[in-house]
Formats: structure tokens, C-alpha cells, sequence
């Protein structure tokens, strides 16, 4: 049974009328934990939310709440799709396993359904490997949903700015089902620029913790043969085949420089090094010419 969802009031006065939405401590689904993102434990909160208020003002993206043993995780990460179970803001369906929240966010949360439809207001769907890419890149707009099938390591982020044309029944988080947050018309008109820039350095001040968390310091976590999932941790500064950035990107962000190659420079045979992040030449192969360390 679809439900008109097609203005911003509408949306508030239909979906609210027995949902309690919360800003910050946003419940974006249940996960098993494989043990990649989740590993920093808290322990003194004694709930979902007091563990995503603890894990917020210790400066974590992310909290994860396991009600069967009552631990608390905080991470700057966020689980693969693969990982997604059931559940809903009270709690998941298997207590063992996670019950993940967005610390810090102007979103609040209108529950899951089993279908949307989207408004032709110039917004397309974006896939993402975390909720908080989603929401920033929906911070401009009245809604963002957010969706993984299970069967990917990525999801599905649509934002809308008007609403939703129309909405199907409201169900239990999981994967196939739509997240469905909102702003507020306030949250939308007040401090937009200011929360850009909020939201730009706290993006910043994650990548370099992402950095210190997965590597020792001086190292970057860089994917390995261009499978997000795995990462090995390498000085940028002297290796010969990811100078100067990650040569399949770099763990957990997306948008990280390139590196180069150096053993592709057209270098003799040893006659590359990497060097403060850039490849240099000490002799060319037949036909180039060695010019300020370069082959050209």
C-alpha cells in the first residue's frame, strides 16, 4: 500500500505520527561484526545510545552496540554491505549482533520501507561505501535514503529535495530496504554554509584518523589489487609502485590521490626510485631520454 510522500509536511505529519526521530545517535541497521571496523571497545555506556553519545565525543564516526553482551564499539569505519542483518532503532533482531549508529548528524531517522519512489527534482542514485558519505552528499536535500542488498560490499544513496513521490510499507531494517532520514525545513535553512565547512573538516579530521587507526604512524592503508576490503600499509614517500598516493586507492577514502608506478616510467631496469613522494630516474630504457630525473 503506497502513501503520498509528495512535500516536505507531508513527509513530517504522515511518517512521524508514531515514530520518535532523533538527530545525532542515528540508527543506520544491524551488522555482523567481522571484526575489520568495530574493535575499539568502550565501556562504560549501558546502551545503544549512550554508546553512540560516548563513541561521538571521543571524535568516532561511528558506534556499534552488541546488546547480548553489553559492549560497545566505536570505529571510523563502516561495515561492507555484505554484513547487513535486521533490525530496527529498539534493537537488532539477533542480539549478538551489531546495532550501528551515526554519531554526529543533522539527519533524523524515519524508519525502513519495502519501496520508494523519487521525485524528478534533478537528484540520481550514488553508490557509496558508508552512510556518512550519503548523508553528506545529501545535506543540501529534505531526504536521503539509504540502501544495501547484501549480496555487495556498497550501497545505494538517493537524495530528494522536495520529498518523495510515494513511499511503500514501513518494515524492519534489513537488506533490499529503504533508510529513510530527513532534515527539517529548519535544519535545511539555517547554518547550511556553516555546516558545510563543519562537515568538510570533520571529513578531514576522520581521513587522518582513519590513517592513524588502521596503520602505524607514517603509513597509509591502500587497498590491495583494488578490492576495498583489504589493505596493506605502505610509506607513500619511498614505495616504488605507490609514490606519492595509493596506486588502487587508499582504505576507506575514496577520494585520496593517485599514486604512480615508478617501475613504469620508462626507468632502465633499478634504475627507479621513489623519492618524498615522486618517482625519479637514474638511467631510461633504449629511445628516452633521461631530463631532471624523468624519462621522457
Amino acid at each position: 500500500m503506497f502513501s503520498s510522500y509528495l512535500a516536505p509536511i507531508g513527509v513530517v505529519t504522515f511518517l512521524t505520527l508514531s515514530q520518535r526521530v532523533l538527530a545525532d545517535a542515528l540508527f543506520t541497521g544491524c551488522y555482523k561484526n567481522d571484526g575489520t571496523f568495530f574493535t575499539t571497545q568502550a565501556d562504560d555506556p549501558d546502551t545503544s545510545l549512550e554508546c553512540s553519545t560516548y563513541c561521538g565525543a571521543d571524535g568516532y564516526t561511528y558506534s556499534g552496540w552488541q546488546q547480548s553482551s553489553l559492549t560497545c564499539y566505536c570505529s571510523n569505519g563502516y561495515p561492507a554491505g555484505y554484513y547487513i542483518t535486521t533490525g530496527t532503532d529498539a534493537g537488532c533482531t539477533d542480539t549478538t549482533q551489531l546495532s550501528v549508529r551515526v554519531t554526529k548528524t543533522s539527519f533524523q531517522n524515519l524508519g525502513c520501507r519495502n519501496s520508494v519512489t523519487y521525485q524528478n527534482d534533478g537528484y540520481s542514485a550514488s553508490t557509496v561505501f558508508d552512510v556518512g558519505t550519503c548523508l553528506q552528499s545529501c545535506s543540501e536535500g529534505f531526504i536521503a535514503t539509504f540502501r544495501g542488498t547484501g549480496g555487495s560490499n556498497t550501497y545505494t544513496c538517493h537524495c530528494s529535495q522536495g520529498g518523495l513521490a510515494s513511499v511503500g510499507d514501513s518494515v524492519t531494517c534489513g537488506a533490499g530496504t529503504y533508510f529513510t532520514f530527513y532534515h527539517s525545513a529548519d535544519a535545511q535553512a539555517s547554518g547550511l554554509s556553516r555546516r558545510r565547512a563543519r562537515e568538510s573538516k570533520e571529513l578531514q579530521a576522520r581521513r587522518q584518523r582513519r590513517e592513524v587507526e588502521y596503520c602505524p604512524y607514517g603509513l597509509t592503508a591502500c587497498n590491495v589489487g583494488g578490492y576495498s576490503n583489504n589493505y596493506e600499509c605502505l610509506d607513500l614517500s619511498t614505495e616504488l609502485e605507490s609514490c606519492g598516493g595509493c596506486m588502487h586507492g587508499q582504505y576507506g577514502n575514496s577520494s585520496a590521490t593517485a599514486g604512480q608506478d615508478c617501475t613504469a616510467s620508462g626507468a632502465a631496469l633499478g634504475a627507479s626510485t621513489c623519492v618524498n613522494g615522486k618517482c625519479v630516474a637514474s638511467a631510461c630504457k633504449k629511445g628516452l631520454r633521461l631530463i631532471d630525473g624523468t624519462c621522457q
